[in-house]
């Protein structure tokens, strides 16, 4: 495909898709090029402890960083058919679930690491990867389908995980601006939160970039799905794994 059959196709493309696209190519521009960048394994998205090599560019200083979980609320499910959506653009909100993964109370979490701003040197969290379910005890991790549905679509800077059957319970909390415009503060402070309806946790929301998130499932050594997770994308901007020192 030459320059021109490419551009013809990212025009023909989905205003989010496009965006995203034109997102990412300012991205490029914008950021150093990274020597050694690694492919970014879900396994490796939740190896707690393990440490990566992040170079210096125009915001941030060169470091190395912990991957740390920040474990988040305990999502209670009833037929386990955990939904992925932003819940600050009420329109694209799924009508399947992304997968089904077990009855049980899921937990949730992020995996964060900090970074150390060059203008002040204050300590910035920023998520890596979300989870819902028994990632402990996932086996293999398998790519979910490539439609809208299967991934987060972020235009807000917030994910939820949910069960789909809350879905209509939770669309007047997502069409109301005022009470989503609380949540977006609360999640910039928490990096992930509850979403409660009288008393009961309904949503697990967390913080993340504007951007098309890819979605894994996690199956556990019989085959059975249990887990789901996002990649939010920042581990791809490390320069790689470091060894030594913890």
């Amino acid at each position: 495909m030459n320059l021109d059959e490419l551009i013809e196709t990212v025009l023909s493309w989905p205003r989010a898709d496009r965006a995203a696209v034109m997102e990412r190519i300012r991205e490029s521009l914008e950021e150093p090029e990274v020597p050694g960048g690694i492919i970014v394994e879900p396994k490796d998205l939740i190896e707690y402890g393990a440490r990566y090599d992040f170079p210096r560019n125009a915001h941030y200083e060169h470091e190395t960083v912990t991957l740390t979980a920040l474990p988040g609320p305990t999502l209670p499910t009833t037929w386990g058919a955990v939904a992925i959506a932003d819940p600050w653009y009420p329109e694209t909100a799924p009508t399947q679930p992304a997968a089904t993964i077990g009855m049980r109370d899921q937990p949730t979490a992020l995996t964060v690491i900090s970074r150390t701003r060059r203008s002040d040197r204050v300590q910035e969290v920023w998520p890596v990867a979300a989870t819902v379910g028994a990632v402990e005890r996932v086996a293999v991790w398998h790519p979910l389908s490539n439609d809208g549905q299967f991934r987060l679509d972020s235009d807000s800077s917030l994910g939820a995980f949910y069960e789909i059957t809350d879905a209509a319970t939770l669309q007047p909390l997502f069409e109301d601006d005022d009470h989503m415009q609380a949540v977006f503060q609360r999640a910039i402070d928490e990096q992930i939160l509850a979403l409660e309806v009288d008393g009961r946790t309904v949503a697990s929301v967390f913080v993340c970039g504007k951007d098309l998130h890819p979605a894994w499932i996690g199956y556990d050594a019989d085959g059975v799905g249990i887990a789901l997770m996002l990649d939010l994308g920042l581990l791809a901007h490390a320069q790689g794994r470091a060894f030594g020192g913890g």
